[in-house]
């Protein structure tokens, strides 16, 4: 919707000056042009409330981006803007005109230490304005363009009252980034063009202001972040601690309990956790291995082929640890995780469950066949969680490691973590209550 100053009474009023002739007449413009232009338009009605929304569908690559309007007053701002001329770019909060050669994309500051960066700071560090009296000044802009023959633009400056119309974005000091004179006509050249022109422009933003932006993303719903669950009202009961924990691998949990903002990150620190447990775990494997092998009958100990075996069996990694990194952490969550509870886990939560049945397909990680009720889960969980850690890191610890390029933040890939992220954090919770000792005061 557009910006408007207004409490809710004065909302409530002007929306009663609508009159039903000039609403209908709205509705009938809006739906010629978007039939015209190949935009869904349908009205939503809903009876109990006596009101109606209207729910626009806008091109989005090959997908279709739906836009909910409220109310007579929201449908009214689009009669003032050219809608009909833009699409969505995907994944990203932004709109383009290819018949006006225009770009803008919402931008937002990244967090500093998990605090939220204030209007206030950014509009003194980018424009030089110290008073909220002076936030809507024209000259709040940031304007560059390119020399010689290419007549693109670039600028730094509030939404326009078009993008807040079409996003449906109302912030007034809400700041984007706008390319003009582009002479791109496809959806992959515009999203390729901002996102690089983007990487250029905020970088040097930060290098001089010290004020990190990014491109501001659409929301997912499927894998991304997750909703956090409410307690009832009844009070918390503590009971006196029975155990304690080590303090290194802790630190890595609240380190990832901190990250929300960083999903690489914030995997990765849970994955610290059980890492710091591989030693343990992993000798504990070794052991019931070589045991296996030595309590065999045929076993010869003068025999080349069977001392081989031996070795294989106890392979020490540099660190000091038994067997490669994959191994081990199949080894920790064996002895760690039972297998009948991380599957309750996985399928008590909606989201989770859902996304390991369907939405995870199109991630590049080894699948977890959830559907198949009698199967232990724990061995495809490892694969998956250390595929994903290899994309991160970027290693190929062994010739079996997933091949793949490196999943890189702000991706869409990085993005749909959110499941697995869930998983993990699970996983190094039953880590750190296994590797518990007895508490002591």
């Amino acid at each position: 919707m557009a910006d408007v100053e207004s409490n809710y009474e004065d909302e409530e009023f002007e929306e009663q000056e609508i009159s039903p002739q000039v609403l209908a007449e709205a509705k009938e413009k809006i739906a010629a042009r978007c039939a015209a232009s190949g935009i869904t338009f349908e009205e939503v009605v809903d009876e109990i409330a006596d009101s109606s929304s209207y729910k626009f569908g806008f091109k989005c690559g090959r997908n279709v981006k739906h836009i909910l309007v409220w109310g007579a007053k929201g449908l009214l701002e689009f009669l003032d803007v050219p809608f009909e001329d833009y699409c969505f770019l995907s994944d990203l909060d932004a709109i383009c005109s290819y018949k006006d050669g225009v770009i803008e994309a919402g931008i937002r500051p990244v967090s500093f230490n998990g605090q939220g960066v204030s209007i206030p700071f950014v509009y003194r560090q980018l424009f030089g304005v110290f008073h909220s009296k002076d936030f809507d000044s024209e000259e709040n802009k940031l304007i560059v363009s390119a020399e010689g023959d290419n007549p693109i633009t670039f600028e730094i400056s509030p939404g326009t009252h078009c993008y807040k119309t079409i996003a449906q974005n109302p912030g007034r000091q809400g700041l984007t980034l706008k390319l003009s004179g582009v002479n791109i006509k496809q959806h992959d050249k515009a999203v390729e063009l901002l996102t690089r022109s983007a990487d250029s422009l905020l970088f040097q933003l930060d290098l001089l202001t010290n004020v990190p932006f990014i491109l501001r993303k659409q929301r997912r719903r499927s894998g991304g972040r997750l909703i956090r669950r409410v307690r009832g009202a009844e009070k918390v009961e503590l009971k006196f601690p029975d155990s304690e924990f080590d303090s290194a691998p802790l630190s890595l949990y609240w380190y990832g309990r901190s990250a929300d903002e960083m999903p690489l990150l914030q995997f990765l620190a849970y994955y610290q956790v059980v890492e710091f447990y591989f030693p343990i775990y992993s000798q504990s494997e070794a052991q019931r291995k070589l045991k296996a092998i030595l309590k065999n009958p045929t076993f010869r100990g003068d025999r080349d082929s069977d001392v081989a075996r031996l070795l294989t069996a106890i392979q020490v990694s540099r660190n000091g640890t038994f067997g490669d990194e994959r191994s081990q952490l199949k080894a920790t969550m064996i002895e760690c995780v039972d297998a009948d509870s991380i599957r309750e886990f996985i399928e008590s939560d909606s989201v989770i469950k859902e996304f390991y049945l369907s939405g995870s397909k199109s991630l590049p990680f080894h699948k977890i066949p959830l559907a198949n009720e009698s199967l232990d889960l724990r061995g495809d969980i490892a694969e998956r969680i250390y595929d994903i850690r290899c994309r991160i890191v970027h290693t190929k610890s062994d010739s079996r490691d997933v091949s793949g390029e490196l999943l890189l933040p702000f991706s869409k890939e990085a993005e749909l973590l959110g499941s697995d992220i869930k998983l993990m954090q699970y996983i190094a919770r039953q880590v750190l209550i296994a590797g518990s000792r007895a508490y002591h005061v």
